[in-house]
């Protein structure tokens, strides 16, 4: 923006001039003159009132000379620059640069102190810190306001809070004091007051318009202008009121600019903050989508990791040196023709190839166990003696059975640990006990853990020999598959590679396909990552609500804090101050909301593991970034219309919501 730059003009130059001002305004079809061809100038040092009955339009020429409304026709003039032609940016450093305000409300922020509303205005200018505070207090000190700085206007008299607005039109060393009414909302003692310092300000040097009502105000002036249906009916001197000059006691601003860009973020920043603090329940509420949303993302990626990283776990358990032979082409295609595609002679086969470590077929059946007049459902599996060191099974009691017992089809069974608790009551020996299975009798020999993951349902597990469980239950039912561990001087792809070739060899064709624990894994993490992402999807939508839910709060809370934008404005606040300010709120809210989301779902995560000891929750860096570099681009893109509607407001009609 290019910056406004006062022209060295002559002195007889006067400081505002108005020439032939025009203002309408419309309700509905009607247009409603509220200026008629005004024309004035007030110079430099002048003491003006300008006086009339209520709807004269005395107020909204005020807004006029002080950059807060545009004339519908004709030419204004601040030290020479053209006010009617200047943009939103231009009429905001005007008001910063030349223009102080004293308002008839007061127009005080109630959640910010004496202190903090003083300052307003130099927090959109390039004061350097250590000066603002030095102004402050020293205009503190001239206007008897030294104790008071750290209360809240609830916490200040009527001619407390007025004397604070004082503050704030100087403490951008304002040439011009623009006072609307200010002793309107006084009791006569207090605007006697404010009139002592108005007269003291004005022998200072400032130039002191004041918009009343009240003849016996106006007398107090040099000048007095009376309006009435928006035209200047008299202006006249005031003799009775001499001019007088003193030398300026405040100290000058060197320079009235515009902050940089780092700084005015961070005043941005702070304003924001103590926004956020002065309106705790709104940004509480602002926020409670964020954090549901957030801790549902984190908590959703920290169970699926969690997930995973257990099964994954199992797996690792099972070595990385065994191998699946199935019959026919892959999973999914079924192919009748291929199911009697391994046979024992495959076995036979494979075992002879020195690297083979053992191997086993596998055939299984899903039957019905009786014990004690008790039906129970069980998997059971039928495999060699050798499939236990296949598959790495630890004996926790008793024994496997042995080749004497394949070779003799012994009708003996070993059980998975978690089936005793089914089938047994607690205390009660399993070993040499005898089952009904299938309609014959069976006996347990051993209890055995098998690792990897555990299966779950309900059922019992076992595992008996092939050869009897063929001629006891399943009959000429085909081999499932042949599970082969091999030695660790061959890769799995190395492994993989002498089965096909052996078995090619026997076979003629290829009606088998081979499948390693490494295959199982990836396929698993791929079950995992797919499962996981459909989680955080679902969760994510909860995220998308409570964006929208910051932007409906956030656009609630321009129409609430219309006043306060109003006040920014017309103390030389642009529109894009406005705007940044906040969207940085929408920004913090989401931000805030997200830490506490994580915090949130690292809680969760706690009272998670006291539920469950399959697997816990595992938090990992990428989701957090992810998760908070989301909430932050959620308080942007949603806070985005919210600051832009802001940022529109007129400031006038800001000011007068109340």
């Amino acid at each position: 923006m290019t910056m406004i730059t006062a022209p060295k003009l002559p002195t007889t130059q006067p400081l505002i001039e108005l020439r032939h001002v025009y203002r309408t305004f419309s309700a509905g079809t009607q247009t409603i003159p509220v200026l008629n061809n005004i024309s004035l100038s007030i110079n430099q040092g002048e003491m003006v009132a300008i006086i009339g009955a209520s709807g004269s339009g005395k107020s909204t020429l005020m807004n006029i000379i002080g950059c807060l409304d545009k004339p519908s026709q004709g030419g204004v003039f601040i030290n020479g620059i053209a006010v009617h032609e200047a943009n939103s940016d231009q009429l905001a450093e005007l008001r910063s640069q030349y223009l102080g305000f004293i308002f008839q409300r007061y127009h005080l922020m109630p959640y910010l102190t004496a202190e903090e509303n003083i300052a307003i205005p130099a927090l959109y200018t390039a004061m350097p810190e250590e000066e603002r505070i030095n102004r402050i207090h020293f205009l503190a000190d001239k206007l008897g306001l030294q104790t008071r700085l750290d209360h809240k206007p609830s916490q200040l008299s009527g001619g407390q809070q007025q004397r604070v607005s004082v503050c704030r039109a100087l403490i951008n060393g304002a040439q011009v004091i623009l006072a609307d009414e200010p002793t309107g909302a006084l009791d006569s003692t207090s605007g006697d007051a404010l009139m002592n310092i108005l007269h003291q300000l004005h022998q200072d040097g400032h130039t002191v318009v004041i918009v009343t009502h009240d003849r016996s105000i106006a007398e107090q002036t040099q000048r007095i202008i009376e309006i009435s249906d928006g035209n200047i009916i008299a202006d006249k001197q005031n003799p009775a009121q001499p001019v007088t000059r003193t030398l300026q006691q405040l100290p000058f601003v060197e320079d009235n600019g515009r902050a940089s860009v780092w700084r005015s973020t961070f005043e941005s920043i702070r304003m924001a903050w103590r926004a956020l603090l002065g309106h705790r329940m709104r940004a509480l509420l602002s926020m409670l989508g964020i954090i549901i949303g957030i801790s549902s993302v984190v908590s959703s990626m920290a169970v699926g990791e969690g997930a995973r990283r257990a099964i994954m776990e199992e797996i690792g358990k099972l070595g990385s040196t065994t191998l699946e032979i199935r019959p026919g082409t892959g999973w999914g295609v079924k192919r009748p023709d291929m199911e009697r595609a391994l046979s024992l002679n495959d076995v036979k086969s494979l075992k002879q190839l020195s690297w083979v470590a053992s191997i086993s077929p596998m055939v299984s059946s899903m039957t019905m166990a009786v014990n004690k007049g008790v039906d129970y459902s069980i998997m059971l599996n039928g495999v060699s003696d050798e499939y236990f060191s296949a598959q790495g099974f630890q004996i926790l009691q008793g024994s496997q059975f042995s080749a004497l017992d394949m070779a003799n089809s012994e009708p003996v069974i070993v059980l998975d640990e978690a089936s005793t608790e089914i089938l047994f009551a607690p205390g009660e020996q399993p070993l040499g006990q005898i089952v009904q299975i299938g309609g014959s009798p069976w006996r347990i020999i051993g209890i055995a853990r098998k690792p990897g993951p555990k299966m779950s349902g309900g059922f019992v597990m076992g595992w008996a020999p092939y050869s009897a469980l063929q001629q006891r239950v399943l009959g000429d039912k085909p081999i499932e598959y042949i599970s082969l561990r091999f030695s660790e001087t061959l890769t799995p792809a190395q492994a993989e590679i002498q089965v096909e070739k052996q078995l090619l060899r026997e076979h003629g064709k290829r009606d088998f396909f081979i499948q390693s624990d490494d295959q199982l894994a990836s396929a698993l993490q791929k079950t995992s990552d797919s499962m996981s992402l459909l989680i955080t999807s679902i969760a994510a939508i909860s995220l998308l609500v409570g964006g929208v839910g910051v932007m409906n709060i956030m656009l609630v809370s321009v129409t609430e804090r219309t006043h306060e934008i109003g006040i920014r404005l017309s103390v030389g606040a642009r529109p894009a101050d406005i705007m940044n300010q906040f969207l940085i709120e929408a920004v913090m809210i989401c931000a805030f909301g997200g830490l506490i989301g994580i915090v949130g779902s690292w809680l969760a995560g706690g009272i998670f593991s006291l539920f469950t000891i399959e697997f816990s929750m595992v938090f990992t860096l990428y989701p957090v970034l992810l998760a908070c570099g989301f909430s932050a681009l959620i308080g942007v893109i949603f806070g985005y219309f919210p600051a832009r509607s802001a940022a529109k407001l007129n400031p006038t009609e800001a000011l007068a919501r109340e």
